[in-house]
């Protein structure tokens, strides 16, 4: 794994991290929309996580966004 994916990997847990915690305080303010806007953006983060992680570790992931 090189030190730029490695960084890529670093930068998708923060950010997925950081949009949890948005997510938390949208739903306790009762921000449904961004709460929803900040949950899409969360699941998006966890798809490139587990790109970025694959791709690192040589496992092929098949595509299921059809």
């Amino acid at each position: 794994m090189s030190e730029s994916q490695i960084n890529r990997i670093e930068s998708a847990r923060f950010i997925q991290q950081m949009l949890g915690e948005l997510r938390a305080m949208a739903k306790t303010n009762r921000l449904e929309m961004l709460a929803y806007l900040i949950e899409i953006a969360y699941i998006e983060s966890s798809d490139q996580l587990r790109k970025e992680i694959g791709a690192g570790s040589g496992i092929s992931q098949r595509n299921v966004s059809a």
